[in-house]
């Protein structure tokens, strides 16, 4: 979305991109929306304009004395009754359907715009915010569709319909009903125009909460552990303030939008019943139609009432539904190219940074995460890369990864640019194993399967073996089918990380990527578990990052790296030679296989 436009220019952005994903909600189950609008505008017709006109003829025929004519108005009126409690029911079970299968459409639609978003989209953003915006949109298009398909429908077969009866007995009449109808509806969408962006205030500052809410209530051990419930508390007071001033101003300004409705409405009423009072009085019209005139009158005037109920549905909705749309329009900075190369499937592949520079957004000018990086790993080589924390190591997998894209120089699989690529494409040849595991609040079983979610129950238990992670599991309630918690919060960072080791080990890709993958095992288990993966990188390609040296001292190559340049590179026996280097120095100062800080 381009928001570099004016506020006015965004909104309208906005809000045609609302109207453009509900009606391709609505028309993805066309036949339902067909047959919903074929039997709800004769049954509205009916029901509030058939029915009332034949018991007005019943009235004036029990009036003039004509009984005969009152026996077949009744059966008149009863026929129209059942014929339109058919085409009701017929149009209300198709509006459900449009209903519930166009809110999956737009929930579909919200939650596969979020993933894909890029990676920097979500580090500065309160996912429980994200949530809650996703669920909201949902609600927010069921309202929009019963407007659509009942509400308005309604009121507008009410209005014309009415406005045409009275029209035909008298177009005086009918003419300044159609005038005083105009008036008051253009009105009305004034004010629901001006009452839109407090609603919209309201959602922002919803949406706010809820990730104000979500983000300590998603790391309660912290908040428990440093006794910090009461600033979290307190955290919460101004979006709170602005949560209340913004509702207490949609509830304050819909005085005045009620009160300008019923002035309006009873303008009307009145305005018309003087303007029949003069007709009659000139004997321009008879008492029947006065009496006929007037009972239209007041279903119009009644619909008109309902017109501003409606209109107060549709601000809220808009308000509620700019906030998810607006996050789906922001555009992406990473996308795929128009007409991708395709990888060739192999065991291993070469990667070669050239001349490679990342400066992140928000960074002081000048101040590279990583800085003119160059090198070259052939297929099947394992490199190492150390250094203190901070130095671009990190950075390295996440430009490998294509999280982001290089700000200078270029970054090639097999010869091809990674922006040449599919992202699916480049991703699912990486097996990446970062330093916090990502897991799921499912099952054991399930984490582990997600590198292959159509692996047999054989291979996932060989990967579970091979990293070890049938030792606790054995002791879990429910084993493998044992839930983890969100984010794993029921293993340790141990088993968290073995989980994860199992489920790169499943997936058996050309290239693996380890980020301080065995840092939170003890030394037996990564004994165990750095065999596991000795075995997997075997005629891969891999780059492992460790603060514990004894983890990349076997490798092929090790590239220390300092402030985002390649400072030393050689394997562990050439380095230990150049007694002044940096790796001989942290090699020296280390306690444990740890790196010690300077």
């Amino acid at each position: 979305m381009p928001f570099a436009l004016s506020e006015l220019q965004r909104d309208k952005t906005v809000t045609r991109a609302i109207h453009s994903l509900f009606w391709q909600a609505m028309f993805n189950n066309k036949g339902m929306l067909f047959l919903s609008y074929l039997c709800h505008l004769p049954a509205f017709f009916i029901f509030n304009i058939a029915v009332p006109l034949q018991i007005a003829y019943g009235i004036q025929a029990i009036i003039t004395r004509h009984f005969n004519d009152v026996n077949h108005q009744a059966f008149v009126v009863m026929a129209l009754t059942l014929s339109g409690s058919l085409l009701f029911a017929i149009a209300t079970w198709a509006n459900h359907r449009v209903n519930v299968y166009g809110g999956v459409y737009v929930q579909r639609a919200v939650f596969g715009n979020y993933l894909s978003k890029d990676y920097d989209f979500y580090s500065s953003r309160y996912i429980g915010a994200l949530g809650a915006d996703a669920v909201t949109i949902r609600s927010a298009f069921q309202e929009y569709s019963l407007i659509i398909t009942f509400d308005v429908l309604k009121a507008t077969v009410i209005i014309v319909a009415g406005l045409a009866v009275i029209l035909y007995k008298s177009l005086t009449l009918g003419l300044v009903s159609a005038a005083c109808v105009f008036f008051v509806v253009a009105v009305m969408i004034l004010i629901a125009r001006f009452r839109i962006k407090y609603r919209r205030a309201v959602s922002q500052a919803s949406s706010h909460l809820a990730g104000m809410i979500g983000d300590p209530l998603s790391h309660v051990p912290a908040v428990k552990s440093f006794a910090q419930e009461e600033h979290e508390q307190k955290r919460l007071s101004k979006p709170l303030e602005t949560w209340q001033k913004a509702q207490l101003k949609i509830f304050d300004t819909s005085i005045p939008h009620s009160a300008i409705r019923l002035i309006l409405t009873a303008a009307m009423a009145t305005t018309l019943l003087i303007t029949s009072a003069h007709l009659y009085k000139k004997q321009a019209i008879s008492i029947a139609v006065v009496a006929l005139v007037q009972l239209y009158v007041i279903r119009v005037i009644n619909t008109m009432l309902e017109v501003g109920e409606i209109m107060k549905k549709y601000e809220n909705l808009m308000g509620d539904t700019y906030q998810p749309v607006a996050t789906m329009l922001v555009p992406a900075t990473i996308n795929d190219p128009a007409k991708p190369v395709s990888l060739n499937i192999r065991n291993a592949y070469e990667i070669k940074f050239a001349n490679v520079s990342y400066h992140y957004p928000e960074a002081a000018e000048g101040n590279s995460a990583v800085d003119n990086f160059s090198l070259t790993i052939n297929k099947g080589e394992k490199i190492g890369l150390i250094g203190y924390s901070g130095g671009g190591k990190t950075t390295i997998t996440k430009l490998l990864l294509r999280f982001m894209d290089v700000s200078d120089g270029s970054l090639k699989i097999d010869g091809a640019d990674l922006r040449n690529l599919k992202q699916s494409d480049l991703r699912k040849v990486i097996a990446y194993v970062p330093q916090e595991p990502t897991l799921f609040h499912r099952s054991v079983k399930e984490n582990i399967a997600y590198a292959r979610p159509s692996a047999s129950d054989k291979d996932i238990q060989v990967a579970a073996e091979t990293a070890h992670v049938d030792e606790f599991v054995t002791d879990l309630p429910g084993k493998y089918d044992a839930m983890v918690g969100e984010r794993g919060v029921k293993l340790s960072g141990g088993q968290r990380q073995r989980v994860a080791i199992a489920r790169a080990l499943l997936k058996n890709a050309p290239i693996l990527v380890l980020d301080e993958a065995t840092s939170a095992l003890d030394s037996q288990s990564e004994q165990y578990v750095q065999k596991a993966l000795w075995e997997l990188m075997e005629d891969r390609t891999a780059i492992v990052i460790a603060h514990r040296l004894s983890t990349i001292q076997r490798m092929d190559r090790i590239v220390v790296m300092d402030k985002g340049k390649i400072i030393q590179t050689g394997t562990h026996k050439e380095l230990l030679k150049n007694k002044d280097g940096i790796y001989a120095r942290l090699w020296a100062r280390q306690s444990g296989g740890y790196l010690v800080e300077a």
